[in-house]
């Protein structure tokens, strides 16, 4: 998806966390870099004009 993406020059970011299985992340107490990923989605729709 991400190649296809940047194919067709659509601006496209891509983020492997290392240790995570299926369902991580959803936990407000995970410590774990992929337990931030919600906030670097929030973040990203912000910064691509989906959120004011």
């Amino acid at each position: 998806m991400y190649l296809k993406l940047k194919q067709l020059k659509v601006p496209a970011e891509l983020h492997i966390y290392a240790g995570s299985g299926h369902g991580f992340g959803l936990r407000a107490n995970d410590p774990k870099p992929a337990g931030k990923w919600i906030e670097r989605f929030a973040e990203w729709l912000a910064d691509s004009g989906f959120m004011k």
